[in-house]
């Protein structure tokens, strides 16, 4: 009998096991507009079907033929490595990056002798469809003559006033100390 009260409890938290629920999946992020929880259909209704090949997609908010966003941080970092200003500080919106960038501490390394960059999938920082701020997390490691240095955080893109590819908006680069 203490036996039977001691379970009893748990039996009420843990629910019957006597109707088998479906496992659950984890689903895509909803899009802006979509129903809220209380608008969900009913368990028995039809399921979506997946969308095909002929689907429309979302215009992207650049020209077809520019450089994703990843790439334009490798050309970006490039050039710096390169010892090309000019090139790099192109990438960025305005010519430049201002006064004081915030990749600062990579931007003032005299003498790259190697880079390693390792950039994440871009996120939309907007919602905008399409997006028109993304962000790169990014992982970069440089090595002088003297050192071997790492710096992580992001760049943040938006697309250029004519639409022909990605520009630099702002930046968050940290070194990394071991």
């Amino acid at each position: 009998m203490r036996r039977a009260v001691l379970l009893l409890p748990l039996l009420f938290l843990h629910g019957c096991s006597c109707q088998q629920q479906p496992p659950m999946t984890e689903s895509p992020a909803a899009p802006e507009g979509a129903a809220d929880a209380d608008d969900v259909p009913p368990r028995h209704s039809a399921p979506t079907p997946p969308p095909t090949a002929a689907a429309p997609t979302a215009l992207s908010a650049v020209a077809a033929d520019a450089l994703d966003e990843p790439s334009l941080v490798h050309r970006y970092l490039s050039a710096l490595a390169q010892g090309d200003v000019a090139t790099a500080d192109a990438q960025w919106t305005g010519g430049g990056p201002g006064g004081h960038p915030d990749d600062a501490a990579l931007r003032a390394l005299p003498d790259f002798r190697g880079l390693r960059i390792k950039t994440g999938a871009p996120i939309a920082r907007d919602t905008a469809q399409p997006s028109r701020l993304r962000e790169v997390p990014v992982q970069i490691r440089v090595s002088t003559d003297t050192r071997t240095l790492r710096f992580e955080g992001w760049y943040r893109l938006q697309p250029r006033a004519d639409g022909s590819g990605w520009e630099i908006h702002g930046a968050s680069i940290q070194p990394v100390l071991n």
